[in-house]
């Protein structure tokens, strides 16, 4: 850079002012196209507020290549003469005026033919900007614009590299979120690709808009950004898939998009070449397995590849339009089931999912029954504590035996009368256990709980006795044997199986281990799909059993991370997609229970997120309803990503007002980027149409991409 000497002994200040307005014009040919200059006839000021005028002359304004002075939002650069910093600026108004007019020099028009007179235009364009960031283009990162700007500063429509390096857009690695953009088109012809940094990323990030607007392509064309460029500080994904959406991952899509985002900051992007999908298996699908396989015959592992292909025949045969060819299962540290399969893009690992409480502590399994009152949450511990000692058991007793013995107990069944305990409870507990060709009484009294080596009927007395003992309030044991038989009814928490005849054992399958299914996944260098579809779509109703195998899988992903972390293990960082957000943390609405239920599920996410962002877990949400989204995660959320949305919803967003205003008005898949990452605050990015395959029924009808 052209150094321009001052000595404080100088008798000339004017030749030392024209030397440094010199060089500065020199210099910002440099940097771009000289548009024009700060203007001379109005006040500048540099601070939060004020806005910097700008003075382009006519021939620029209608010059070739001057789309960039012709549009709100786009970015100009000035040159400040004194140090020769660079200032960014956003166009925020455009002020034009037929000065002829104004002063009152136009030639009088005909009444009938208003002829236009074109002089009249031919005037400088004012332009107001706000004035983001400064830098020395010599080196070093951007920084807020504090420095005073002269009047006459020469301004140029930037290069691509130097607007890239003045918003910070070059800095680090990450998702690509599309190109550059302001809410009316492309920045530089789509030049500039905008990425959203890992460790935005790990901070939490929530993305909002319109059904249609773009959210889900957003999300699976950052995924494939991912995967295509895997390395060593890559983070591996999690979605939470409540439609199926990303279990189409690494499938292409119809047709490649060809549109200059799709070119330039998707060049090299690819579908992924695996996937992991992990589903909650409901008990009534393990049931038609036994009906199949013939009872108390078939092995465990025989049960999950009958259910690996069922889930392949339902999900994935359609949309790949082949059948199953190579499928092997196997047992992974003694605990986790994982089927192989090779599916016609590579590689397709299946994890049956069920929740097992027998080694879970009593605040962990409290928090899969979020709205359980304080006392009812203390029964629960103090029966679960008593079962283990006295029956000396490292485990605690399954739920199966905890909600027939409250059901006991709310009979007023003597604990001595083993009877009259069988009777009363054998009609909730003989339903929740998968047998054929057991009776009730033999499953009650004679089948053994192979971790036990007892029966079910002595699982039941001794938790009746501790209840006993408690002699808890009418309402405290209603109100847990409520929340007990709500969780048993999702059909995935402690599954019971009978094995083996003729009167067999009863086993209880192991919770899959995340250390076991990341590993796997970072193997194959796979994303992982939480299919949460699948089982509603075998006829599990309602949104608890979903809900709850979202919020163990989040807990246990976050213990399996703490274990690293007290190990000083340095895992790969991971980012959970959670789409349909609202589903899973509604807002604080509805009756007292409900509300309840909304502030626990909201002080578990807080932890999570607390500690997941020490961790290495961030958590990405996604909603079209950010009004039924609770409120604590739109606090936790440090970048928003916001696509069109609709006015009601807009308030909720703490977005700068410049933004709000053009929301409503966004076209599909461009997106405000809010975020303390750009060195502006926020950004424009338009994102492609979907690099994976998107199947969705307004495709269907209007051939959209």
């Amino acid at each position: 850079m052209e150094k321009v000497e001052v000595k404080t002994t100088e008798k000339r200040p004017l030749e030392v002012v024209a030397r440094l307005l010199e060089a500065a014009y020199r210099r910002a040919l440099e940097y771009g196209r000289l548009v024009g200059r700060v203007s001379r006839y109005s006040k500048v000021e540099v601070s939060e507020e004020s806005l910097i005028e700008v003075e382009v002359e006519p021939e620029v304004y209608y010059g070739e290549g001057s789309e960039s002075i012709h549009r709100v939002g786009e970015y100009l650069v000035a040159v400040e003469p004194k140090t020769g910093r660079l200032v960014l600026l956003r166009i925020v108004a455009i002020e034009r005026r037929d000065e002829l007019a104004v002063i009152g020099l136009e030639p009088p028009l005909s009444g009938y033919e208003l002829k236009p007179e074109p002089s009249g235009l031919l005037t400088t364009t004012k332009i107001k900007a706000r004035a983001l960031t400064e830098m020395d283009p010599e080196g070093g990162e951007p920084v807020p614009a504090t420095i005073g700007l002269e009047p006459q500063s020469p301004v140029v429509d930037p290069k691509p590299e130097i607007l890239e390096r003045l918003l910070g857009l070059k800095s680090e690695k990450g998702p690509v979120l599309g190109s550059l953009a302001t809410p009316s088109g492309l920045v530089k012809g789509g030049s500039i690709t905008v990425r959203l940094p890992y460790r935005a990323l790990l901070q939490h990030v929530l993305i909002v808009g319109t059904t249609g607007s773009g959210k889900t392509t957003l999300l699976k064309n950052m995924v494939a950004s991912m995967y295509s460029e895997w390395a060593n500080n890559t983070p591996l994904v999690i979605a939470i898939d409540m439609n199926q959406d990303f279990v189409q991952l690494p499938l292409r899509p119809s047709r490649r998009p060809s549109d200059v985002v799709a070119r330039v900051a998707y060049a090299n992007v690819e579908p992924p070449s695996a996937l992991v999908v992990v589903t909650p298996v409901p008990s009534r699908v393990i049931e038609v397995a036994y009906e199949t396989l013939g009872a108390g015959r078939a092995t465990p592992l025989e049960i999950a590849s009958y259910i690996a292909r069922l889930y392949y025949e339902d999900s994935l045969e359609p949309l790949v339009g082949s059948s199953l060819r190579g499928l092997t299962c196997t047992i992974r540290s003694g605990r986790s089931v994982m089927c192989s399969i090779q599916a016609p893009w590579g590689p397709l690992v299946f994890v049956p999912y069920t929740v097992n409480t027998l080694t879970l502590d009593s605040d962990k399994v409290s928090s899969l029954m979020p709205g359980l009152t304080e006392p009812a949450r203390a029964l629960l511990e103090r029966i679960r504590r008593g079962f283990r000692r006295r029956t000396g058991s490292q485990l605690y007793p399954p739920l199966q035996a905890v909600l027939g013995a409250l059901h006991a107990y709310g009979e007023g069944v003597d604990s001595d009368n083993r009877v009259g305990v069988f009777e009363a409870t054998r009609e909730v507990v003989v339903p929740r256990v998968i047998s054929r060709g057991i009776s009730d009484e033999s499953l009650m009294r004679s089948v053994k709980l192979e971790a036990f080596n007892r029966t079910l009927e002595d699982l039941i007395v001794e938790c009746l006795e501790v209840i006993e003992l408690a002699s808890p309030h009418r309402e405290t044991f209603r109100a847990l044997y409520r929340r007990v038989q709500a969780l048993l009814d999702t059909e995935i928490v402690d599954v019971a199986l009978t094995i083996g005849e003729p009167i067999g054992r009863i086993i209880f399958p192991q919770e899959p281990q995340w250390e076991d299914i990341i590993g796997e996944a970072e193997r194959l260098r796979a994303p992982v799909v939480l299919d949460l579809k699948w089982p509603m779509d075998k006829g599990l109703g309602g949104l608890e059993g979903p809900r709850m195998a979202a919020y163990r899988m989040l807990q246990a992903l976050i213990e399996w991370k703490h274990w690293q972390w007290s190990r000083r293990v340095l895992g790969r960082s991971v980012v959970v997609l959670i789409d349909e957000a609202h589903q899973f943390f509604p807002q604080e609405r509805g009756a007292r229970e409900e509300q309840e239920a909304s502030r626990q599920i909201a002080s578990m996410i807080s932890r999570i997120a607390r500690l997941g962002r020490a961790r290495g877990v961030g958590l990405v949400f996604s909603t079209h309803s950010p009004r039924d989204l609770h409120d604590i995660i739109i606090q936790l959320a440090n970048t928003k990503i916001i696509l069109r949305t609709e006015p009601q919803h807009i308030e909720k967003l703490d977005v700068p007002n410049e933004v709000k205003s053009v929301l409503p008005r966004l076209p599909d898949r461009l997106m405000a980027v809010v975020s303390h990452v750009y060195r502006g605050g926020y950004i424009f990015a338009q994102t492609t149409t979907p690099l994976t395959a998107h199947y969705d029924i307004t495709y269907q009808l209007f051939g959209q991409e």
